[in-house]
């Protein structure tokens, strides 16, 4: 009786441990699906290209990303550069706009270092969440060129301004001379 309980029970076994070893073969598939994670092709121009590349935490960070291996050691990188760059915001970039997008782009890639730490990583949540990430640091990169573009339109309109009054200021004879 007691051959027969052990007999079963060393069946059970058997049929268990070769189950699990189907589940790990089948994450490990998954973890085999290539990914395309492209990168930003988006330039900074002008005087925010200029701020830029003076910012170090900045560099750090688009290094970090071009160099990334998708892993969890190398987002755990982005994350500690994009902590570092919100301590080293330049003065020029302390604006409402910029520091919103920042905002996004921080979480973003928290949001990206988060999915990295599961054991099963769903490979189109994966290219989703990376897309993100991209996407929100271009739009980070368009708000810090429009706030030039916005300061060299209001310089430009304050000379147009003070060229037509000084035009008006000039007596009406000289002017149709």
């Amino acid at each position: 009786m007691m051959r027969i309980f052990y007999l079963i029970l060393l069946i059970i076994a058997v049929s268990c441990t070769s189950k699990g070893n189907q589940e790990v073969e089948e994450v490990e598939q998954i973890q085999e699906v290539t990914i395309n994670h492209t990168l930003s092709q988006m330039q900074l121009v002008g005087e925010a290209q200029t701020v830029a590349s003076q910012w170090i935490a900045y560099q750090e960070f688009i290094t970090s990303l071009e160099n990334l291996d998708h892993t969890t050691a190398s987002s755990k990188q982005l994350v500690t550069h994009i902590n570092d760059m919100k301590l080293t915001i330049p003065e020029s970039f302390l604006e409402q706009g910029i520091l919103s997008r920042f905002k996004v782009l921080e979480t973003r890639v928290k949001s990206y270092n988060s999915l990295l730490t599961h054991t099963q990583i769903d490979p189109k949540e994966q290219q989703k969440r990376f897309d993100q990430l991209v996407i929100s640091l271009d739009q980070l990169k368009i708000q810090m060129m429009d706030k030039f573009i916005a300061q060299q339109q209001e310089e430009n309109l304050l000379k147009n301004l003070e060229e037509n009054e000084l035009l008006l200021d000039q007596p009406l004879d000289s002017i149709e001379e």
